[in-house]
């Protein structure tokens, strides 16, 4: 019963186009299970939980992604979540998980020509606002400490290895989307955008976490986004050093390396040092 009844309310195409697809397109079938009630058929009970179904999780992805929703505007946010949901259906039972693959989506033909005539950079900024969830989400880490590099003898910085906090996300974009987000978070809930604001292409890095109870998101150079991303695959400082070298020359290495330690520890990015 319980499988039958799944299978009706989630049904893309409505209550009536499952019943037709069991075979049982009059309701008749279903009449033996469900009662009628108040001048309601059992098909069209069944069809006031599909038609919530569908509401609650639109409504939990228009939070989830509240700039994308914004820009698109509510009648084509309302059709990206019609497709969304036919293509990817939630596959567990948490609504925290039900919009993880809506950037692939809007990555994905038709859907990517579709929805990018009304927002180019539709796919970029659900990455963006999902990253920012999943930072939300992360479970605690701690914090390095300037005291514990303080105390550290000259030798060891080569050979030191970091721990980045758990909610540390970096993003390789192709359009400069923390600057709608920003946007969106400036303004008000019931602000409403007429069109999408305008953007050109740019190769953008943004590095998002999460730092005393607050999602952080920050547009970030490429030399730091690789610097980062070695961090985070467990290169020791000293071949961060020389990296950089090869990127900005031995005279620079020294003093940008210090600046990027000092960013980090500043942000809350460094969680500990790896044993």
């Amino acid at each position: 019963m319980q499988r039958r009844l799944w299978r009706l309310i989630t049904e893309p195409e409505g209550v009536q186009a499952a019943l037709a697809a069991e075979g049982d397109a009059s309701g008749a079938a279903l009449a033996t299970l469900l009662r009628g009630d108040r001048g309601l058929a059992a098909a069209d009970r069944v069809a006031v939980y599909a038609n919530a179904y569908f509401v609650r999780i639109h409504a939990c992805l228009r939070d989830d992604y509240g700039a994308l929703a914004r820009t698109l505007g509510p009648d084509a946010f309302h059709d990206l979540v019609k497709t969304y949901l036919m293509a990817h259906p939630p596959a567990r039972p948490s609504l925290r998980h039900a919009g993880a693959r809506l950037a692939e989506h809007l990555d994905t033909e038709p859907f990517r020509s579709i929805f990018g005539r009304r927002c180019v950079y539709a796919a970029d900024l659900a990455r963006l606002e999902w990253a920012i969830l999943e930072a939300f989400d992360a479970v605690d880490g701690s914090v390095l400490a300037r005291e514990t590099l303080a105390g550290l003898p000259p030798e060891a910085w080569g050979e030191l290895r970091f721990d980045t906090t758990p909610s540390l996300q970096l993003l390789a974009l192709a359009w400069p989307v923390n600057s709608i987000r920003e946007r969106y978070d400036a303004e008000d809930d019931d602000a409403t955008w007429a069109e999408p604001p305008a953007l050109s292409p740019e190769s953008t890095h943004v590095r998002v976490w999460r730092n005393e109870e607050r999602v952080r998101y920050r547009a970030i150079s490429k030399l730091e986004a690789d610097a980062l991303a070695a961090v985070q695959r467990g290169e020791p400082f000293g071949a961060l050093c020389e990296r950089l070298a090869g990127a900005v020359g031995d005279a620079e290495a020294a003093p940008r390396a210090a600046g990027l330690l000092e960013a980090w520890l500043t942000a809350g990015l460094l969680a500990g040092l790896v044993a």
